[in-house]
């Protein structure tokens, strides 16, 4: 394995083939995706293992391949790795069903940029969060960008991974916490709702916030008032200023 942080890709990479086979059959390993040489002939078996495990994966050029992995000895096979092992959905709600203080969860629907992804892992670890939950598909995972974005937060941050955001958040009323949804529409100013119960706040990508099918499992749409011409914030500078008040609500309730 070559853990290598300067690619264009911004992740630490596996390359080689035998390397990457054995990580692809071990249940442990989070491989985010796979890039190859070729479709046909030994890259067959890859292919597979990688369609079993629904891990994207491309045919790309030999100069790219020569970039992702920074060597040029990787046979045509080059994998991403994720720099953290991520935990079930199912141990962040049992975590909040066990815990005497009110849970903070924050889901994130569809982050594609690996540093908001890494200050937003510093911001839930400063604000007294419990943990993220990112969609599988999609979505920037735990790369080494994240990491080093994180500031070594990512150690302290429990982060899972589900297939179906939506049904999550079902998940999550159903284990009673309340679901928040940061949407520029919304009538209600986030400082006007009580942050102080266990709850789940969802925000959502840079570009398209968060898809229609999410919005409508939320309880709850806040928006932030924005002042100036510009109508959003940063998606990690929205997530601060609502894990935030959330703190302040919580302190001053004691």
């Amino acid at each position: 394995m070559a853990p290598h942080a300067g690619n264009d890709e911004s992740a630490s990479v596996l390359y080689g083939f035998h390397a990457v086979t054995e990580a692809l059959q071990s249940p442990s390993r989070v491989i985010e995706r796979l890039w190859l040489a070729k479709l046909d002939g030994r890259f067959f078996p890859l292919t597979r293992l990688a369609k079993e495990r629904h891990i994207p994966f491309s045919v790309e050029s030999r100069d790219r391949l020569d970039r992702l992995a920074g060597d040029r000895h990787h046979q045509g096979v080059v994998a991403n790795v994720a720099a953290k092992q991520y935990v079930e959905a199912e141990e962040l709600l049992d975590a909040a069903d066990q815990r005497t203080t009110p849970s903070l969860l924050v889901v994130l629907d569809q982050i594609q940029d690996p540093h908001n992804l890494g200050a937003i892992i510093r911001t839930v670890d400063g604000a007294g969060g419990h943990g993220i939950v990112i969609p599988k598909h999609r979505a920037v995972g735990l790369t080494a960008g994240v990491a080093k974005a994180s500031a070594g937060a990512l150690e302290h941050v429990p982060i899972a991974r589900v297939a179906n955001t939506g049904k999550f958040l079902e998940q999550c009323q159903k284990r009673c916490l309340t679901t928040i949804a940061l949407e520029a529409e919304a009538t209600t100013t986030y400082s006007d709702v009580n942050l102080t119960e266990s709850l789940v706040l969802v925000f959502g990508s840079e570009g398209e916030g968060i898809r229609p099918i999410v919005l409508k499992k939320c309880d709850e749409h806040v928006r932030i008032p924005m002042l100036g011409k510009i109508n959003s914030l940063n998606v990690s500078v929205a997530v601060a200023v609502m894990l935030f008040e959330a703190a302040r609500q919580r302190a001053k309730k004691g």
